[in-house]
C-alpha cells in the first residue's frame, strides 16, 4: 500500500517500539506485580461500571411559577372508628373567604361496624360551594335519618372516607366534623345519650397531587417527604371521654417536581406536618390546616454518559499500568542490585 521510504518514515512516529522475544525474560517480581495491578484494574473497573449503572438524584430550587394549574388535589383515606357517616362532614376554607360544605372531588363514605368491618359505601356530595364569606353550618336543607343515626351510635359504628378532593392553591384548611348538621346536632346527643364527638382517626394515607404521579415516583425516586402522616393514629383517652377533643394538624406544603432519565416531569407536592390535641367546650373538629411554600423543589435523575465511562476506563487501566511498570522496575532493579552485592559478598 505504501512505499518503502513511507513506511520507514511511517516507523519513525512509533512510540510503542518492540524488543525482541529473546531480549526480554519473566521474573518472579514481576509476575507479582502484573497479579496485584490486575486485580487492582478489576476492582477499579467495576466500581466505575456500577457508577456508570446508578441513576443520581440532584435537587434545585426555584420560584414557584404555577406548575400544576390552580387547583391541589388533596388524597384522602382516614377511618373514624367511632363517628357514624350519617353526620359526617368534610369542609374546606381557604385565606380568599371560600367556604365549601361537601366540596369538589371525587370522595365515598363506608360506614364501619364495632370491629372495623367495612359495611356500606356512601357517596360523598360533591361540588357544595358557599361562596365568599358563607359560613354553611347548620344548613336546614340537609335531610338526616334521626332513627338511622341513633342506631349507628348505639351499633357504636364508625365511618372512613376515602377519594381525593380539589382545592384552591392557596393557604387553607379541610376539617371534619358534623358542621353540616348543625340543626340535629342537640336531638342526637340526646337520643345517642352522648355529650359529644368522638372523633378518634387513623390516618390510613394523606397525600397531596396526581395519585398514579405519586406512585411512579415511589417507585422510581429515593428523595421527599410525600406521605408523612401515613398510619398515624389518634385515639382518645378515657378521661376525656365527656368532653370534645379538637385535632388540629398544620401542614406546610411544597410543591415538588420529579425529572426522570427520559426528561418526563410529574408535578406534585411534598409536605411536613405538626399536630395538637385540644379539648373544646363546642363542636370537636379534625382540622388540616396547610399553607403554600413560594418555593418549588425539582428532583432530576442523572447518569453518568457512556464517553465519561469509557474514560475512566482508559484513565484506570493506564494509570495502573504505568504505576505497576514503575513499581516493577524499582523493585527489580533493587533485587538485582542487592544479588550483585551478595555474589561480591559486600552485603554487610
Amino acid at each position: 500500500m505504501f512505499g518503502g521510504g513511507v513506511q520507514s518514515k511511517l516507523k519513525s512516529f512509533d512510540m510503542y517500539r518492540k524488543l525482541p522475544s529473546d531480549l526480554t525474560e519473566p521474573t518472579l517480581s514481576g509476575a507479582i506485580v502484573s497479579i496485584v495491578s490486575t486485580l487492582i484494574m478489576l476492582i477499579l473497573f467495576i466500581s466505575e461500571f456500577n457508577g456508570y449503572l446508578s441513576v443520581e438524584e440532584n435537587s434545585e430550587m426555584f420560584v414557584d411559577v404555577a406548575q400544576g394549574g390552580q387547583k391541589i388535589r388533596v388524597n384522602l383515606d382516614i377511618d373514624f372508628p367511632q363517628f357514624p357517616c350519617d353526620i359526617f362532614s368534610l369542609d374546606v376554607q381557604d385565606i380568599m373567604g371560600s367556604h365549601s360544605v361537601n366540596v369538589e372531588g371525587d370522595l365515598v363514605k363506608t360506614r364501619l361496624s364495632s370491629t372495623g368491618t367495612y359495611l356500606e359505601k356512601i357517596k360523598q356530595n360533591t361540588g357544595g360551594d358557599h361562596g365568599h364569606g358563607g359560613h354553611g353550618h347548620g344548613h336546614g336543607d340537609v335531610s338526616l335519618d334521626l332513627e338511622r343515626v341513633k342506631k349507628a351510635f348505639n351499633d357504636r359504628e364508625g365511618c372512613k372516607i376515602s377519594g381525593f378532593m380539589l382545592v384552591n392553591k392557596v393557604p387553607g384548611n379541610f376539617h371534619i366534623s358534623s358542621h353540616a348538621y348543625g340543626n340535629y346536632l342537640q336531638r342526637i346527643f340526646q337520643d345517642a345519650r352522648i355529650n359529644t364527638l368522638d372523633l378518634s382517626h387513623v390516618i390510613n394515607h394523606l397525600s397531596f397531587g396526581e395519585e398514579n404521579d405519586l406512585n411512579r415516583i415511589k417507585k422510581t425516586f429515593q428523595q421527599g417527604i410525600l406521605q408523612p402522616l401515613d398510619h398515624t393514629k389518634k385515639i382518645k383517652p378515657e378521661n376525656l371521654r365527656t368532653v370534645g377533643v379538637t385535632h388540629q394538624y398544620y401542614i406546610n406544603v411544597v410543591p415538588t417536581t420529579y425529572k426522570d432519565l427520559s426528561n418526563r416531569k410529574y408535578h406534585v407536592y411534598q409536605f411536613v406536618a405538626n399536630s395538637n390535641e385540644m379539648t373544646t367546650q363546642h363542636l370537636p373538629a379534625v382540622f388540616f390546616r396547610y399553607d403554600l411554600s413560594p418555593v418549588t423543589v425539582q428532583f432530576s435523575q442523572t447518569r453518568e454518559s457512556f464517553l465519561h465511562f469509557l474514560v475512566q476506563v482508559c484513565a484506570i487501566i493506564g494509570g495502573v499500568f504505568t504505576v505497576a511498570g514503575i513499581i516493577d522496575s524499582i523493585v527489580h532493579r533493587s533485587v538485582v542490585h542487592i544479588l550483585k552485592k551478595a555474589e561480591m559478598g559486600k552485603l554487610s
